[in-house]
C-alpha cells in the first residue's frame, strides 16, 4: 500500500484500480452495524466528533460562555450546574486572535482556569509573534483527542465571509481538523448587526455570513445579553442535528462569577419563556408573509405527528413560534 492509500503489486507497482471496483468508494455493511454511537463530551450540549457555534452579538458573552465549557471540561462537573461532562477532557486548544495576552489571561483567572494552562490548557492569543493556520502540522498534531475553541471562528477564514465558495473551503479546513482527530470543534460566531433588533433566535438569524455556515454544523446556540448588569443571557438552541436539546435557558454571571468563577442558572429550560419577553418591545418580530397559510400548514403537519421543532424547520420559523401559533389559533376557534 502506498503513502496515499493505492494498493501496490509484490514488485511495488501502483496498481490502477478497476472502474468497476465501485463498491470500494462507500461504508460496508459490516462498517454499519458497527459503528459506535453518538457520543457526548457534554451531555446535551457539546456533541463528538462534530462542530458547534456558538452565535450572538458582540460583547453579549460569547468568549465568556466558551470559557465556562473548557472550565466543564477540564474539571468535569456540570456546564451551568445542568449540562454534565461525560469525562475530563485530555487536551484542550483554544486560539482566541482577537484578544491579547493580558485581558485573555484576566478571564483564565476569573474561571480558575490557570492552573491547567501548559498542561491540558494550551492557548494562543493576538499576542503570539505570528499568524497560526489551522492547518499547520503542529496545530494538527496537537488537535489529536483535543477539544478544540476557535473565538471567533471566522478569523481563522479567508476572503469573504458572505462568499459560498469561501465558506465551503473554511467548513473543509474544520473537517480536517476532524480527520485529525480533535473531539470537539467550537466556535464563536457573530451574529448581524440587525438581530439586535429580534425578538426571536432562528439558524439564520444567529450566524452572520452564507447559509454555508450553519450547513456544515451539528450543533448551533444563539445567545443573547438580555441584562446587562447583571450579565444575565438568554441562550436556545438553534440547531441540533443528531441529539434532541432542550428548551431555551437564562444563565447569570453578576456576582457569581467574580465570588466563585462559575456562572449561575436562574431559568432552566422549560422555565426561560420566549426571548420577545426579555428584549425590548420596539424588537419585536416583523410581520410574516402568508402566516396564515403557515399556520394551517402547521396544522396539517401537526396531523402527521411532526414535532413542533420538525414543523418550525420546515416553515422557517422557530419552535416556539409554532406552539404560540397552534396555541392562538386554537383559542380563537
Amino acid at each position: 500500500m502506498s503513502a496515499d492509500g493505492v494498493p501496490l503489486d509484490f514488485n511495488s507497482k501502483l496498481i490502477t484500480p478497476s472502474p468497476d471496483d465501485w463498491r470500494s468508494l462507500f461504508h460496508t455493511y459490516e462498517e454499519t452495524v458497527n459503528a459506535p454511537p453518538i457520543t457526548m463530551a457534554i451531555e446535551g450540549f457539546l456533541q463528538e466528533e462534530s462542530i458547534t457555534l456558538i452565535g450572538g452579538l458582540a460583547t453579549n458573552g460569547k468568549t465568556l460562555v466558551m470559557l465556562a465549557t473548557v472550565q466543564t471540561l477540564l474539571e468535569g462537573g456540570k456546564l451551568f450546574t445542568k449540562f454534565r461532562a461525560t469525562r475530563q477532557a485530555d487536551r484542550v486548544l483554544y486560539l482566541v486572535p482577537e484578544s491579547a495576552l493580558s485581558p485573555f489571561a484576566a478571564r483564565l483567572k476569573t474561571f480558575n482556569l490557570v492552573e491547567h494552562v501548559g498542561k491540558r490548557l494550551f492557548y494562543r492569543t493576538l499576542s503570539a509573534k505570528d499568524q497560526l493556520s489551522l492547518l499547520d502540522p503542529r496545530l494538527l498534531k496537537a488537535a489529536e483527542g483535543a477539544d478544540v475553541f476557535l473565538d471567533t471562528a471566522i478569523r481563522f477564514m479567508d476572503g469573504n465571509e458572505n462568499d459560498a465558495s469561501e465558506q465551503r473551503m473554511f467548513a473543509e479546513t474544520l473537517f480536517k481538523l476532524q480527520r485529525a482527530g480533535a473531539r470537539t470543534i467550537t466556535g464563536a460566531h457573530h451574529s448581524p448587526k440587525s438581530f439586535s433588533k429580534d425578538s426571536f433566535m432562528t439558524l439564520e438569524n444567529v450566524l452572520r455570513g452564507s447559509g454555508d455556515i450553519g450547513a456544515m454544523l451539528g450543533t448551533c446556540w444563539g445567545i443573547r445579553q438580555i441584562d446587562k448588569e447583571l450579565n444575565k443571557i438568554y441562550i436556545e438552541n438553534v440547531k441540533a442535528r443528531d441529539f434532541q436539546p432542550c428548551e431555551p435557558f437564562i444563565i447569570q454571571g453578576r456576582p457569581s462569577l467574580d465570588q466563585t468563577g462559575y456562572f449561575e442558572m436562574p431559568n432552566p429550560p422549560g422555565f426561560a419563556g420566549e426571548l420577545s419577553a426579555h428584549v425590548e418591545k420596539k424588537a419585536g418580530r416583523p410581520p410574516i408573509a402568508g402566516k396564515d397559510d403557515k399556520v394551517a400548514e402547521a396544522w396539517r403537519m401537526k396531523g402527521e405527528g411532526m414535532s413542533d421543532r420538525a414543523i418550525g424547520a420546515k416553515l422557517g420559523v422557530g419552535k416556539s413560534t409554532v406552539s404560540r401559533w397552534l396555541e392562538e389559533d386554537e383559542e380563537a376557534q
